[in-house]
């Protein structure tokens, strides 16, 4: 075929053209499917955000969900502490001279917590259990020790 300057024949110039067709339809899917997936990861990590890590997402709301246990407990354990007081106050406001019970628990903290005897009583101060049982436990230890030594 002879060169026919900047026109070409019919057959190469449609040839050209459905290469340059196809070449710029192949690359067209490809940057749609790039855009999509970029598009979906976006969606994907704001939703991950809003649900999971958000103010009102799971995380937030399983940490709130255990303070809430948690002060319920604590809730719990205050009331209680207020009923056990409230019944002591109630006991030490009563008028010993005339009530038992209130001279009885009056005097009962007198002695524990102040220390204050009769005057014709004695008081013995024992060492607390658990001092006495460490130091058993220390010397049946020395003394396994002197026995198992096969030196000696």
């Amino acid at each position: 075929m002879a060169d026919t300057g900047p026109f070409k024949p019919d057959s190469e110039a449609a040839s050209d053209a459905s290469r340059a067709f196809a070449a710029g339809r192949r690359r067209r899917p490809r940057k749609r499917a790039r855009l999509r997936w970029i598009v979906l990861g976006v969606i994907a990590v704001v939703f991950g955000y809003v649900y999971i890590g958000g103010s009102y997402g799971w995380y937030n709301m399983w940490k709130l969900r255990e303070q809430r246990s948690q002060l319920k407990a604590d809730l719990k354990e205050l009331e209680s502490r207020e009923r056990v007081l409230t019944g002591e106050l109630e006991l030490l406001e009563g008028d010993a001279e005339t009530d038992d019970r209130t001279r009885f628990e009056l005097e009962r903290r007198a002695r524990e917590e102040h220390g204050m005897v009769r005057e014709d009583e004695l008081i013995y101060r024992f060492p607390a259990d658990t001092d006495s049982a460490e130091v058993d436990s220390a010397e049946t230890d020395s003394t396994e020790a002197g026995t198992s030594d096969p030196a000696r």
